[in-house]
């Protein structure tokens, strides 16, 4: 008799169709010669460091450490780090047990999925329950159809094959325990207020944190420029000079509009050219959760995360939690066999690419593949699984269109003395992939004119304000993390480096995982250090007070720290060094933190600071009373609701403070006994906000309530 170990209930039930248990017990399926039982994801955890210690170590009954840096810092004896079933999971750890010593289980395989998370989750309970040895496989399963799951069940490895994968996901776990528990409890008892300190949290907020500052300090330039608009045949245009003119300028930036329009404006060149455009890549799971989360606002990453593994237990698309927007070469008649399947859908115009680099290309996939649909297609599905599951088969559609997508490139060049303006456009010849996934940009229209035609737009001066920085996105903080040391416009500087060395450090330079970074993110959000609002990151008060307690007691979790643990797990995981290093290394610098006895002069007031009426419809920050209205906390943000507004004053309505929480939480309000100012007969309705500029101005409507 055979015994598998699922990381989940859904992956366990998955598997036992595949291998044909169908005999349903309490807590693990039968058949076919096979027991198919599950974890819950994590039974066992580290244990707290309480749990080490001599009961009369723990002075007396109080095991709380909020008030005391007595046991700080703390490192388990020759790093034997221990582990416990967590709460609620001994029912199940009991029944694999049993499974595990059973007389008749001559061996065993090991499901957990396909990263080093799932090789620590497996191994932990075979290395606490085996009585006596038997043969262990590794399930590795890169997609859960049922043809997959025979074949890895066919050709699985012994499991210590995967023993320095082990070593790393358990050197991560310990590493983040000691940086977590003892750097939190350390700064909450130095700043008399709870502070979640995180490997991986600590760098993502002081970032945001970082970028909202620029937001807050920012003091927007007031400047003019010159612009003009041309238009033919219905077709609008604008041409703006680059020469800027200071505040108070006003009078030399009409001088300057003169000037230009007493001279010609000349198109001085037409150039067309036909361009194939080319699809995007494959999905990695950061890559996905950018694309999706841009497509609908209200989805955070860890609902995409959450959905494409939904997914992937159910066997409709490939292992998500991978790094790599490439497939290996000899995926190719698995992808030729998922081909087969969308087309008897109906979806003809495919055709596999083998010899094409930027879809198979052996050296960019590291441990997993990018994501894919398989070769079970669903029917309907619906919510999140079905947006995001529609977003990774249009996605392979696209890669695998057997039609190229066509445009015309258009640029033209327009002269009027100093100043060139190039006006760029696309009109689409041939739709392409774009019959299954529509481009992000839209086609950009032309004035049709001819070269050498002089044409006037009439130029003025026009006021102008600079713009703060923009909030970081869904997108753009995931493309931070997966490359911290880019700058913001791509470029690299690895002067310091070979290019070899570079490569190495890219390889594993991140910040979290494809299987962790959703959930830093969620907890992130959870501890309140900052806020996801319609696709924006904003730091909260709490995250800046964060930052300032790590910057006081000399806590150093920033990006290159981050980075070099992520090189080092790297290097456990090929057998290039041992987590004892690690921990040593660890060990050391809490242990240089802890001694400077450092204090935190600051408390956190940012709860009292801020008396919030509720969440800003523009930014989400909070919104507070001030004197003349209930306004936005951003300075950057001109949203406000004022208490003399002239619409409410219009309609014998008052912009109280009930009201503008109302709004705040609804967007309308029911207002009672309005008066018409021609008939004077008594209404009722809802005064709605419609709609709210980038200025801050709000248009009002109102719905009217039969009495």
């Amino acid at each position: 008799m055979k015994l598998v170990i699922a990381e989940k209930p859904s992956l366990g039930r998955t598997i036992a169709s595949a291998v044909g248990a169908r005999l349903r017990k309490d807590g693990y399926i039968e058949g076919n010669g096979f027991i198919v039982s599950w974890c819950f994801g994590h039974l066992y955890e580290l244990v707290d460091p309480e749990e080490y210690w001599d009961p009369k170590d723990r002075n007396g009954a109080r095991d709380s450490w909020e008030d005391s840096l007595e046991h700080l810092p703390f490192f388990p004896a020759d790093w034997r780090f221990r582990y416990d079933v967590k709460r609620g999971c001994r029912g199940q750890v009991r029944l694999l047990r049993e499974l595990i010593n059973r007389p008749d289980i001559s061996l065993i395989y090991a499901a957990g999925d396909a990263d080093r998370e799932g090789e620590v989750i497996v191994r932990l309970v075979l290395e606490a329950n085996m009585k006596t040895k038997k043969r262990v496989l590794r399930l590795w399963l890169p997609s859960l159809t049922a043809d997959v799951i025979r074949k890895a069940v066919a050709e699985a490895k012994p499991d210590t094959e995967y023993d320095n994968l082990y070593r790393a996901g358990k050197t991560r776990a310990a590493v983040d325990w000691m940086i977590g528990i003892e750097l939190t409890r350390f700064s909450s008892v130095k700043a008399k207020h709870f502070i979640r300190i995180g490997r991986c949290i600590c760098p993502i907020v002081s970032r945001v944190v970082e970028r909202e500052k620029e937001i807050r300090d920012f003091i927007p330039e007031e400047y003019y420029a010159v612009a003009g608009e041309v238009e033919k045949s219905g077709i609008k245009r604008s041409l703006t000079c680059k020469k800027r003119f200071g505040k108070g300028k006003n009078q030399d930036a009409e001088a300057y509009a003169n000037e230009l329009n007493r001279l010609p404006t000349v198109v001085t060149d037409i150039e067309k050219k036909t361009v194939e455009l080319k699809s995007g890549k494959l999905f990695s799971m950061s890559a996905l959760q950018s694309f999706v989360c841009k497509m609908d606002k209200s989805l955070s990453p860890s609902d995409v995360l959450e959905a494409a593994q939904a997914l992937y237990e159910k066997g409709y698309v490939t292992y998500p939690r991978t790094n790599s927007c490439y497939l290996c070469r000899d995926e190719a008649g698995r992808i030729d066999g998922i081909i087969s399947a969308f087309r008897k859908e109906g979806y003809t115009d495919l055709i596999n690419k083998p010899a094409n680099k930027l879809i198979y290309d052996d050296s960019k996939v590291e441990s997993h593949s990018a994501i894919t649909p398989t070769s079970k297609i669903p029917g309907s599905l619906s919510g999140r699984e079905g947006t995001v599951y529609v977003c990774i088969k249009n996605r392979f559609l696209a890669v695998f269109a057997s039609v190229p997508c066509i445009v015309e490139r258009t640029q033209i060049t327009v002269t009027c003395g100093e100043e060139v303006f190039r006006l760029k456009g696309d009109v689409r010849k041939q739709e392409g992939w774009q019959k299954f996934e529509k481009a992000q940009e839209k086609d950009s229209i032309l004035p049709m004119f001819e070269k050498g035609e002089t044409i006037h737009p009439g130029y003025a001066p026009v006021e102008k304000k600079a713009t703060p920085p923009k909030r970081y996105t869904v997108e753009s903080l995931n493309n931070w993390m997966i490359a911290p040391f880019k700058k913001d416009d791509g470029s690299v500087d690895h002067s310091d480096y070979t290019d070899e060395e570079w490569r190495d450090i890219l390889s594993e330079a991140t910040i979290c995982t494809e299987a962790t970074r959703a959930d830093t993110i969620d907890r992130c959000l959870k501890s309140k250090y900052m806020t996801l609002n319609k696709g924006e990151y904003a730091a909260t008060e709490y995250g800046f007070y964060l930052v300032k307690v790590m910057r006081e007691l000399g806590i150093d979790l920033s990006v290159s720290r981050t980075v070099s643990l992520s090189r080092d797990l790297h290097d456990i995981s090929v057998g290039k060094k041992s987590e004892r290093d690690i921990f040593e290394e660890t060990k050391k610098m809490l242990t240089s933190i802890m001694k400077r006895e450092k204090n935190v002069a600051i408390s956190f007031t940012g709860g009292n600071d801020i008396k919030s009426i509720g969440a800003c419809p523009v930014c989400g920050r909070p919104v507070q009373e001030t004197k003349k209205g209930f306004s936005c906390t951003d300075r950057s943000c001109r949203f406000t609701l004022w208490k003399e507004d002239s619409f409410f004053k219009a309609v014998g309505a008052k912009m109280t403070k009930t009201n503008a929480k109302a709004l705040l939480k609804d967007g309308r309000i029911l207002a009672k006994g309005l008066k018409s100012q021609k008939t004077g007969r008594a209404y009722d309705a809802y005064i709605c906000m419609d709609e709210i500029d980038e200025r801050g101005y709000i248009r009002w409507k109102m719905e009217f309530v039969q009495r």
